[in-house]
């Protein structure tokens, strides 16, 4: 089964190729993706989350007003490559820098964080599926047992219910497998003092929940 790693690179790849396809013939490269607009988002009762409609946009090089946002995506879909190629990861704040060292330049991490949704929007797959995350603080705790798939730790399992103070949520447990829970619903807490408290009270049991900690960003 093809991963969906293998699936990012594999798109990330095709981008590349068209850009340069288009060069070679003479032409402006451009991009297109759905648009962000609150006008194009709507919920969807199969995925029981809200999702971009079918309406998209378009980015051109030619435009003087696209070329910034055009020419730091194409290298953040360089550098998010090289993250899959290499086996590593990488922080939203590590890529607002890392740029610097390549003469991109963003005017803050907001700007750099917007242009990563951008390429999440453009090859339709999280950030996290090309291995950048946000800070590492966020946590989870309840009763799911986990099977971990990063080399070193494969097929070593482990109930999130284990550690009381939560196991956090970086790559080895984002891409982990989820292989039993108890649970039948998601408690998200944005604050930390509660998701101690929430522990302490075990709210996880008496709820027969999961509780996430997003420590102010969904992970």
């Amino acid at each position: 089964m093809v991963s969906r790693k293998d699936l990012v690179q594999k798109k990330l790849k095709e981008m590349g190729a068209r850009f340069c396809k288009e060069i070679d013939l003479g032409m402006f490269p451009t991009v297109k993706m759905k648009s962000r607009s609150t006008s194009n988002i709507f919920y969807s009762q199969k995925h029981r989350q809200y999702i971009l409609g079918d309406r998209t946009v378009t980015r051109s090089s030619r435009n003087i007003a696209h070329l910034r946002p055009f020419t730091q995506m194409v290298w953040t879909a360089y550098f998010v490559h090289e993250l899959l190629r290499q086996k590593k990861t990488s922080t939203l704040r590590d890529v607002y820098y890392s740029a610097q060292a390549y003469d991109i330049f963003f005017k803050d991490q907001s700007e750099s964080d917007n242009i990563i949704t951008d390429l999440e929007t453009t090859i339709e797959h999280p950030r996290e599926s090309f291995n950048v995350f946000p800070e590492e603080r966020s946590a989870v705790f309840g009763d799911l047992t986990i099977q971990y798939t990063v080399p070193g730790y494969e097929d070593q399992r482990m109930n999130l219910s284990s550690h009381p103070d939560g196991v956090m949520i970086g790559p080895a447990l984002t891409d982990a497998r989820f292989i039993e829970t108890s649970a039948d619903k998601v408690i998200v807490i944005e604050k930390g003092a509660m998701f101690t408290r929430f522990v302490e009270e075990r709210v996880y049991k008496n709820s027969n929940a999961i509780l996430i900690y997003t420590a102010g960003q969904a992970p």
